[in-house]
C-alpha cells in the first residue's frame, strides 16, 4: 500500500560548484600559474577542525539547493574538497547526536539517548581523549550539551580548553570547568566563538590540534549581529546562517594565515535536521520530509563538507552512506592511533572515501554496502542500507514503511508489499544490530 505524503516536497536544485580560477597576465600568451597552487600533500598527523551547526537543515546551503541563503564559504569547502550527500546522524536530537559524534558510538551505547538532563558517562572515551593521547592539543568552543556540573565539562573528557555553554541555555557560560560571567549576548555569539577559536588555534599552532567549534547557530531563538541583520533573502533565519558562513570563512582564512592549510582537515556538518515544532518552523529539509527529532530523512540527513588541500581532491560529491559515528575512527586513524579494543565501535574510517581511494564503504548490507541504524530516544526506529530504508512506526507515522530513497527521497511510497523480502531482511537486521549495540561493552 502507499502512504500519504508526509510533508511538502522540496525540489533539490543542483548548485554549480565554482571551478578554481587561473590568473591571466594582460595580453600575454605565456603559460600562467594557478592563482592558488596545489599544496604538497601532507603525510603527518593533520590538524582537525570540526565545525558543527545546530539545527541546520539539509537544504539550507546554496550548494545543497537553497536559493535564498548565500553560503559561499561553506560551499567552498566542498568546491575545494568533497560534498557528502548521504551523511546522517544516528539520532536527530542535539545531545544524542553530539554524544555519537564525540564517542563514535550509537547514543544509547554512550548513555545519552535524549536531551538533558543527561551526562556523558565517566567511562566513555571521546575523540578528544584519543587524540590528546596522540599528542594533540584539544579545544572546544560553543555548545557542549553533555552534562551540567563541573565534573561533566569537556575538560574532564579529553579537552584541554573549553569556553561555551554546557546546555542549551545560551546565557550560562563556562570556562574550563567553572561558570564565568565572561559571556556574550546571543547576537554576538557567533562572532565571539569565531574569534576565540582563531586565538586558540594561534596559541597551539606549533603542534597538531583538534578544534571542535560547536556553534549555537541557527538554533532558535534567532539573533544576528548588526552586520548581518536584514541582509539575507532568507529572512532572519537566513541572516543567522549567512553569519555562520562568515565564521567558516574566517576560520579557514586563519588556517591559511598560520601556514597550516596543507596540514589541516576542515569538516562542516549539522547535528540534525531543521526545527519543525508547532511554535518554531525554520530551515529546509531539501527534498526530504520531516525535521529535528524525526527519523524521517529530513531529521537524519545533514549537509557535510570536507576540505583538506592535497589530500581530498577538489569538487567531488559522494553519495555513499556515512555518519557522524564515522568521525572518531577517521580522526583517530589519521592521527596514527588505534581504536580501544575494549568497546564496540560501529563507525568506519572515511579516509578512503574522502580521498577517492574507494567509492563506497563495504559492509554486510544489501549489495555488500554498509548498514546504519537510527534511534528515537531508546527505540531503534530506522535502518538504511544502500538505496533502501525501513522505518518503524513512530510519531511520524502509525505504520511502518519500506522506502527506496533514490526514487523516493521524501519517503512517500511504502514498498513493503512490493519488496517483502527486502522489508523482512531490514526488520531483522534492525533488531540484530540494536541488540548488539545494547549487549556489547
Amino acid at each position: 500500500m502507499s502512504l500519504p505524503p508526509r510533508g511538502a516536497r522540496f525540489a533539490l536544485q543542483a548548485a554549480a560548484i565554482l571551478a578554481l580560477g587561473l590568473s591571466c597576465g594582460g595580453g600575454s600568451t605565456a603559460p600562467t600559474e594557478p592563482a592558488t597552487p596545489t599544496p604538497t600533500p601532507f603525510s603527518g598527523p593533520p590538524n582537525i577542525v570540526f565545525i558543527l551547526a545546530d539545527d541546520l537543515g539539509y537544504g539550507d546551503l546554496s550548494s545543497y539547493g537553497s536559493t535564498t541563503i548565500r553560503t559561499p564559504n561553506i560551499d567552498g569547502l566542498g568546491a575545494e574538497g568533497v560534498r557528502l550527500t548521504g551523511f546522517t546522524v544516528p539520532a536527530a536530537i542535539c545531545a544524542a547526536s553530539r554524544a555519537a559524534l564525540l564517542t563514535g558510538r550509537y547514543p544509547i551505547r554512550a548513555g545519552i539517548p535524549w536531551n538533558p538532563p543527561v551526562r556523558l558517562g565517566d567511562g566513555e572515551l571521546t575523540v578528544a581523549d584519543l587524540l590528546r593521547a596522540r599528542g594533540y592539543a584539544t579545544g572546544i568552543l560553543g555548545k557542549w550539551h553533555l552534562g551540567w556540573e563541573s565534573a561533566d565539562m569537556p575538560t574532564h573528557h579529553g579537552f584541554d580548553f573549553f569556553f561555551g555553554t554546557p546546555s542549551g541555555d545560551e546565557r550560562q557560560f563556562w570556562s574550563g570547568d567553572q561558570p564565568t560571567n565572561d559571556g556574550a549576548p546571543l547576537e554576538l555569539l557567533t562572532q565571539r566563538y569565531t574569534q576565540d577559536a582563531i586565538r586558540w588555534m594561534q596559541s597551539v599552532k606549533d603542534r597538531p590540534f583538534f578544534l571542535y567549534l560547536a556553534h549555537h547557530a541557527p538554533h532558535v531563538p534567532l539573533h544576528a549581529s548588526s552586520a548581518f541583520l536584514g541582509r539575507s533573502a532568507g529572512g532572519i533565519y537566513g541572516d543567522v546562517v549567512e553569519e555562520l558562513d562568515w565564521s567558516v570563512g574566517e576560520v579557514v582564512k586563519a588556517v591559511k594565515d598560520l601556514g597550516l592549510d596543507a596540514r589541516t582537515l576542515v569538516i562542516f556538518a549539522s547535528d540534525n535536521g531543521p526545527n519543525r515544532t508547532r511554535d518554531a518552523t525554520f530551515g529546509s529539509s531539501g527534498p526530504f520530509s520531516g525535521g529535528k527529532g524525526s527519523c524521517l530523512e529530513g531529521g537524519l540527513r545533514v549537509p557535510a563538507l570536507v576540505r583538506w588541500p592535497g589530500r581530498v581532491p577538489a569538487g567531488r560529491s559522494v553519495a555513499d552512506n556515512a555518519s557522524t559515528i564515522d568521525l572518531l575512527p577517521t580522526f583517530v586513524g589519521l592521527a596514527g592511533g588505534r581504536l580501544p579494543p575494549d568497546r564496540l565501535y560501529t563507525g568506519l574510517d572515511l579516509t578512503g572515501l574522502l580521498t577517492g581511494a574507494t567509492e563506497r564503504l563495504e559492509g554486510p548490507g544489501i549489495d555488500g554496502g554498509r548498514e546504519l541504524i537510527h534511534y528515537f530516544s531508546k527505540t531503534p526506529s530506522a535502518i538504511r542500507t544502500g538505496r533502501w530504508k525501513y522505518l518503524a512506526p513512530g510519531f511520524w507515522s502509525p505504520i511502518p514503511g519500506l522506502f527506496d530513497l533514490q526514487a523516493d527521497p521524501a519517503e512517500n511510497v511504502d514498498l513493503r508489499s512490493a519488496q517483502p523480502e527486502v522489508a523482512a531482511r531490514l526488520v531483522e537486521r534492525l533488531q540484530q544490530i540494536a541488540d548488539q549495540v545494547v549487549e556489547s561493552p
